[in-house]
């Protein structure tokens, strides 16, 4: 459910904030204080253009609506110089945020983003009347289908470019296991032919190293050592700084001798070099054309051979899978079949009883229509498209709902969320009210009431009838260039139903506000 919506800067409202409860909500409040504004918040984190939404009071708007059931989740989306969805505060897509909020959130307002105008909405509606075993069948029927669809393309693409790719796969192998590069293999090549192209400056380095050793630091260090050693005869301190010397003269002594080793085999091999040059070329040749690296070169003729393996059995594969495409087609379309049965049913079940609803709404001569198109063919969800239809006038045959004006839509929404329980946790109408009094008014609230018992609605009216059913009760008021919605109880409440029943504040207006909330569903 929608637990509360925050909007800044959204038109005339400077600064707004709703807290909703569970059940039936109402929105009432004079004209112009900015009731639909607050729908139209919703409707922009539903994906709609904000466009000249942005209000006077700041540079962008910003919508945030916390949603609360097994999960909790906040969307915002600012709008104006800077542009930001966002989900738990992390930055999405405008896809994704609609997503999310189509998840939580159904709609029903004039010029607003009316996912019910869309046909995947459309044929959910209708799905929702069927067992959901028979979609589930299909789906998976679908997906086998396209899956050995796609390894048949697959298959007839790859043979037909099969005795050129078998000699390249064939050509690569021999290159790479003639080479037989070994993982690590040019890091270690690499080491030894740095060594060997640089042996005279090695030499050169070592030997002067040695020298300094032996000339000039062993030498002293040793007769310090002795200075020391002879002096900790009468004093403890210097002893124990002769035991530090001992331990370096002796470090030193055993670098002089291990350069020495160094030296004698430091020798030349040009030959080695050579051959160490002719095989990095060879490892580097083979990383540029597999690599980067030599794993990536073994990794890549473990690949090939897989490949070659697969071209030389492609055409037994293909018959194999030729077969199996033919059986999943009939699959397919015997699922595909039973699902469309059951819509035509559903279909019909469907419009006779919007039909019903719609008459008990306000329009008597009301014709609802449930098109099944077939497709070229078939596709994820069937063998048919969904299409709803509706006229409320007997004279004008149905047409698409696009066509309907706001407060029809609304209503048509309110009788398919009747009928077909589809519907988002939150359920929000605008305008469904719209040109309503009398008898159809009661009906019309006496079905948001019944809608409130498996769903959050919020409604925005001008109808007593409706407000006087509410589980929360809000009110906008407009007061300069302020916006407050207040939360209405007692005698506030009264007094506003007071006001939508006859536009005063009378004594009879009162009482009758008053019996309205006692008893609700009293028609007068």
């Amino acid at each position: 459910m929608l637990r509360r919506l925050e909007v800044q800067n959204l038109a005339v409202i400077r600064e707004a904030a709703l807290e909703l409860a569970p059940g039936l909500n109402v929105l009432t409040g004079e004209t112009g204080a900015g009731k639909s504004l607050l729908v139209d918040a919703l409707a922009l984190l539903l994906g709609e253009k904000p466009e000249g939404r942005v209000g006077p009071f700041g540079d962008s708007l910003l919508v945030t609506a916390f949603f609360q059931g097994k999960e909790e989740r906040v969307l915002s989306r600012r709008v104006g110089s800077r542009s930001t969805p966002r989900i738990d505060g992390e930055v999405v897509s405008l896809k994704e945020l609609q997503e999310e909020a189509e998840r939580w959130l159904s709609l029903h307002a004039q010029h607003a983003a009316l996912a019910l105008l869309s046909p995947r909405r459309q044929r959910e509606l209708l799905d929702a009347l069927l067992d959901p075993k028979l979609l589930a069948r299909y789906q998976e029927a679908y997906a086998r289908h396209q899956a050995l669809k796609g390894e048949k393309e697959a298959l007839e693409e790859a043979l037909r470019a099969k005795a050129e790719r078998e000699d390249l796969l064939r050509f690569q192998l021999k290159e790479i296991a003639e080479a037989k590069p070994r993982p690590g293999e040019d890091e270690e090549l690499s080491e030894e032919a740095r060594k060997l192209r640089h042996l005279e400056a090695l030499r050169e380095r070592a030997g002067r190293a040695y020298g300094l050793l032996e000339e000039e630091a062993l030498g002293p260090l040793e007769a310090a050592f002795r200075e020391l050693k002879a002096g900790g005869r009468f004093d403890r301190a210097l002893e124990a700084l002769a035991e530090d010397l001992e331990a370096a003269l002796h470090g030193a002594q055993a670098v002089a001798r291990e350069l020495a080793d160094y030296l004698e085999g430091l020798e030349g091999d040009p030959e080695r070099l050579s051959a160490l040059e002719a095989r990095l070329a060879l490892l580097e040749r083979l990383k540029r054309k597999y690599g980067p690296t030599l794993e990536d070169v073994l990794a890549h003729a473990e690949r090939a051979r897989a490949e070659l393996s697969a071209l030389e059995g492609g055409e037994a594969r293909l018959m194999e899978v030729a077969r199996a495409l033919e059986e999943a087609e009939a699959a397919l379309l015997l699922a595909g079949e039973a699902l469309g049965e059951a819509r035509r049913q559903a279909a019909e079940r469907l419009a006779r009883g919007m039909e019903r609803e719609l008459s008990e709404l306000g329009f008597p001569r009301a014709r609802f229509q449930v098109d099944l198109k077939p497709l070229p063919e078939p596709g994820p969800f069937g063998l048919e498209e969904v299409a709803f239809r509706f006229s409320a006038n007997l004279h004008l045959p149905p047409a698409p709902l696009g066509a309907a004006s706001g407060g029809e839509l609304s209503r048509v929404a309110l009788a398919l969320a009747l009928l077909t329980g589809a519907e988002a946790p939150t359920v929000v109408f605008d305008e469904v009210d719209a040109g309503l009094g009398g008898e159809t008014a009661w009906k019309v609230a006496e079905r948001l009431a019944r809608l409130s018992e498996t769903r959050q609605v919020l409604v925005v009216t001008h109808l007593p009838q409706i407000a006087a059913r509410a589980h929360r009760h809000l009110r906008v008021v407009k007061a300069g260039e302020e916006v407050r919605v207040e939360v209405l109880e007692g005698e506030e409440r009264v007094r506003e139903l007071a006001r939508l029943l006859s536009g005063q504040y009378t004594e009879a207006a009162l009482s009758h506000a008053r019996l309205l909330l006692e008893r609700p569903e009293v028609q007068g």
